[in-house]
């Protein structure tokens, strides 16, 4: 499965949700995160950090170097491919290209028989590398923080999101939203959860509370269920990991 995980607002909980997710499909079979952002949060979220003569995910999405040559198995399991600020400089070679939409999809044709789960950690904006992560995926998670300028963020990414399925990847599919940073007592977090089931017709996950415990795992470089035991954390991603797996065997 090829899974990206999307929202053109930044801050919205996108890395530690693919960190998250990440380490507990591992636990499952072998899973393979794409850091796609120049900023390379994923990367060092998993005490991972390229040195200056080590390639990363720009040298591989131009065709410098092979899928073999820059990913990396990480302490937890994980097997990532790696980004820094080099990432910035892929669009706009990128783009003198034909076919630009689809190299990621090409680029990963060796990945979809070695990893079972494949996961995409798109950067903040409807740039080049998002829309190759929409063109390549077979769905695409999206986390919503649970504020209201949140909402005007989802619906700009479904409209990407409809744009790709219409131009470029007819298969892509929705998995569903994923509220992030919840704080359930607050009046903010429920209408903005009343909002996301009223309007929406596909999942609404169980939200992900907001917790020190996120960070705390990034640094760590441990996805969260090896670095806490806190159900309240841990049970809204087990739950769309049961999830992801039904959609599997459909």
């Amino acid at each position: 499965m090829f899974l990206a995980i999307a929202n053109h607002k930044g801050g919205v909980g996108k890395t530690t949700s693919t960190l998250a997710l990440g380490g507990l499909l591992s636990e499952l079979g072998s899973c393979l995160v794409v850091d796609l952002d120049p900023q390379g949060n994923l990367t060092t979220g998993l005490g991972v950090e390229l040195g200056s003569d080590q390639p990363g995910a720009y040298h591989w999405l131009t065709g410098q170097v092979t899928a073999a040559q820059v990913i990396q198995k990480t302490a937890s399991g994980l097997y990532l491919l790696p980004a820094d600020g080099n990432l910035s400089r892929a669009e706009m070679e990128l783009l003198q290209k034909s076919g630009a939409f689809y190299t990621l999809r090409d680029r990963l044709t060796s990945c979809r028989e070695q990893f079972r789960y494949v996961l995409m950690d798109c950067p903040p904006s409807r740039g080049l590398l998002t829309i190759n992560a929409l063109a390549a995926a077979d769905w695409v998670l999206i986390p919503v923080q649970c504020q209201f300028f949140a909402l005007k963020g989802l619906s700009a990414l479904l409209e990407t999101v409809d744009h790709v399925q219409r131009r470029l990847n007819p298969k892509l599919q929705i998995l569903g939203v994923l509220p992030t940073m919840a704080e359930m007592q607050t009046i903010m977090t429920q209408d903005v959860l009343n909002a996301l089931t009223a309007q929406q017709n596909f999942p609404i996950f169980k939200p992900l509370p907001k917790s020190v415990k996120f960070p705390e795992s990034n640094l760590a470089g441990e996805p969260i269920h090896r670095y806490t035991h806190d159900a309240r954390l841990l049970t809204p991603l087990r739950e769309l990991v049961q999830f992801i797996q039904r959609q599997e065997t459909l």
